[in-house]
């Protein structure tokens, strides 16, 4: 029996929640409901959200279509089924008849659902030719009319906005359609960028937005958050137009986070991609010296919790050779003791100075400016040099100079504001407030604590390894040696570390130090406490 070939286009990716395809879907089924002789192919086809007038779908749905019939996969005889000629494109009629008898030369017949008509190679020889041109003709007239409409009215709110004229559009959820910030959102909205620059994801973004409580974040996710986090009109921006919107953050901390998006980008394209610690502020930050794993959290019920490569803990020696465990409290010790000076560069670009901030927005708007001219250049290729582009080309070039002597001078600007004392008050602010984000702000600057089978761990940007050297069972202490000296941290029970944990996750403890620190907390005397 023949084959019927589904294939389903529609142009806007807003058509995606609207009946369009379902239409189309459903009028397959009844073709085949009244075509018997026909069996629905396994092969379908879809181009959702492309357009069928600029070619797009050539390159996508359409385009494989025609390849299954080059390579035999839809023989002669086969039906392709669609809801109407437009749906197979609506390029100029020059282009698009060949797309079509494409197809028929093959053999193979299109079913167009609308009107009922069978297109075969014979009856467009014959008496369907006239109506399959009238039909492309139709199409392609269609799209260029309602290409000249929305080319118009968007001219008209370009005009209207660079005049300040206010305009009305659809906005991001932080502004009302008269372009009015919501201001119960505007601290939510800015920190979800703030969160983003310091490294968190979007689906911990999205957690937080949802926690909030808010009703319109409710049913907020990560896609959303991402169209934020690229939305110039967060910097009040339309297109290139400045100022048509209120701004919802600041703009060195928009073009930070496009910053991040391009990192990320790039780090996920190479495969590499930062932990997000769910619990604990360690885990992300311990590295397995032999396959490069996180060293991740194991807890237990009658003593205190250990870490191990998580290779090694899934798969045993056919996941890697590196077995040590090492306890949790010993590499939260290195962490404290090694990672200040991390803290500070990450706190460097979360802590900008006037300056460093004013350079973020320059590069970012020569980057623009450098965009428009390759634009207007394409422009020149395709038009030739008119008096308009050679006016735009002057502003730009003025421009550029420009931004480029203020960018000079604030780089031989030496203004950084930020010391060591800023950095231990961040780091305690974020362990009180934030410990995840003290994580992302370390993975950013890539802080590690790389542990191997011989109890070495060695800190990034450190000279000085440590060395586990394991338990004192005598005095239930944990040893760690270096500069030749071996340091004690007391061993505390799963209960008293969670205790601990919870009201000094910021304080490193000693044999001598753990009573005082309970002492502080209990208000009881020494002598109780120890």
């Amino acid at each position: 029996m023949p084959q019927a070939i589904s294939y389903v286009r529609f142009s806007s990716s807003k058509q995606a929640h609207g009946s369009s395809l379902q239409r189309q879907q459903e009028m397959q089924a009844r073709w085949l409901e009244a075509h018997p002789d026909y069996t629905l192919s396994p092969l379908r086809f879809e181009d959702l959200g492309k357009s069928g007038w600029d070619g797009a779908h050539l390159e996508n749905g359409f385009g494989k279509l025609k390849a299954a019939i080059d390579e035999g996969l839809i023989r002669p005889g086969d039906a392709v089924i669609v809801e109407a000629i437009d749906r197979a494109g609506r390029l100029e009629p020059t282009e698009m008849f060949p797309v079509i008898t494409h197809i028929l030369n093959a053999g193979i017949s299109i079913h167009t659902l609308d009107d009922g008509v069978a297109y075969t190679k014979q009856s467009v020889n014959g008496h369907h030719l006239f109506l399959l041109l009238a039909k492309i003709q139709q199409a392609n007239n269609y799209s260029e009319t309602l290409s000249r409409r929305i080319h118009a009215t968007y001219d008209r709110r370009k005009a209207q906005a660079k005049a300040g004229e206010q305009i009305k559009r659809h906005t991001p959820l932080w502004l009302t359609s008269d372009g009015v910030l919501i201001e119960p959102l505007v601290p939510l909205v800015k920190q979800a960028f703030e969160d983003y620059a310091a490294g968190l994801g979007e689906r911990r973004i999205v957690r937080r937005l949802r926690e909030s409580g808010h009703d319109k974040l409710a049913t907020i996710n990560g896609t959303t958050v991402k169209r934020w986090l690229r939305n110039p009109i967060a910097i009040g921006y339309w297109n290139d137009i400045p100022n048509v919107y209120p701004p919802v953050v600041e703009k060195e901390l928009y073009y930070r986070v496009q910053h991040q998006l391009k990192v990320n980008a790039e780090a996920s394209k190479a495969g590499r991609k930062s932990s997000a610690p769910t619990k604990y502020l360690i885990t992300g930050l311990v590295k397995c010296g032999h396959c490069g794993r996180n060293f991740n959290v194991k807890k237990h019920p009658n003593t205190p919790a250990t870490m191990q490569c998580t290779s090694r803990a899934r798969l045993s020696d056919n996941g890697c050779s590196n077995s040590k465990v090492i306890p949790k409290r010993v590499l939260e010790y290195i962490r404290i003791q090694t990672s200040l000076e991390a803290i500070q560069q990450a706190f460097q670009h979360q802590q900008l100075s006037v300056s460093q901030k004013r350079l973020i927005e320059l590069n970012a708007e020569l980057e623009n400016v450098s965009r428009q001219m390759s634009n207007l250049a394409d422009a020149i290729a395709i038009t030739g040099l008119t008096p308009e582009l050679q006016e735009k080309i002057t502003t730009l070039h003025q421009q550029r100079q420009t931004l480029e002597q203020e960018k000079l001078v604030l780089e031989r600007t030496d203004d950084q504001p930020n010391s060591i004392v800023d950095a231990i008050k961040l780091e305690s602010s974020f362990l009180a407030d934030d410990p995840l984000k003290l994580n992302a702000l370390l993975q950013s600057v890539g802080y590690a604590i790389t542990c191997y089978q011989d109890g070495l761990i060695v800190v990034s940007g450190d000279l000085y390894p440590f060395q586990y050297l394991g338990v004192d069972r005598k005095t239930k202490e944990y040893k760690v040696l270096r500069f030749g000296e071996v340091i004690r941290l007391k061993m505390i029970s799963p209960q008293l570390d969670a205790l601990v944990t919870e009201h000094f996750p910021d304080r490193p403890f000693t044999s001598d130090s753990l009573p005082l620190l309970l002492l502080s907390r209990s208000g009881k005397s020494r002598a109780d406490t120890e």
